[in-house]
């Protein structure tokens, strides 16, 4: 946020920028306050029910929740990372193998639709 504030003060943003709305004058613990409680996934959440075999790790690779018997995640929550690009490819590829599972098939060549 102090990197963001001071690009955004800057000489070279005074075309750009008026005036800093948000934080506003906040710094030091009431500005991490408000980073803590403001910071959201706006439009596609995803990362809350990770897939993996750590401790942090909510689902295995065959989507089952650990420890609750038949149930199953697939949805972009399941992604141990946040992706750098839009989240609609992986999802469709999450619920491409929900269905593999569901319908006890083994995964689908990835390597250009040859078997």
């Amino acid at each position: 946020m102090e990197i963001a504030r001071a690009l955004g003060n800057s000489g070279a943003m005074k075309t750009f920028a008026k005036r800093e709305l948000l934080p506003g004058p906040l710094e030091g613990d009431a500005l991490d306050n408000l980073i803590r409680d403001g910071a959201m996934s706006m439009h596609h959440p995803t990362c809350t029910a990770k897939m993996g075999q750590d401790d942090m790790s909510v689902v295995d690779a065959k989507l089952r929740v650990y420890g609750i018997k038949n149930l199953r995640i697939a949805d972009g929550s399941i992604m141990p990372i946040i992706p750098t690009g839009n989240t609609q490819a992986p999802c469709v590829i999450i619920g491409e193998r929900m269905a593999e599972i569901l319908r006890g098939r083994p995964p689908a060549s990835r390597a250009g639709g040859r078997p």
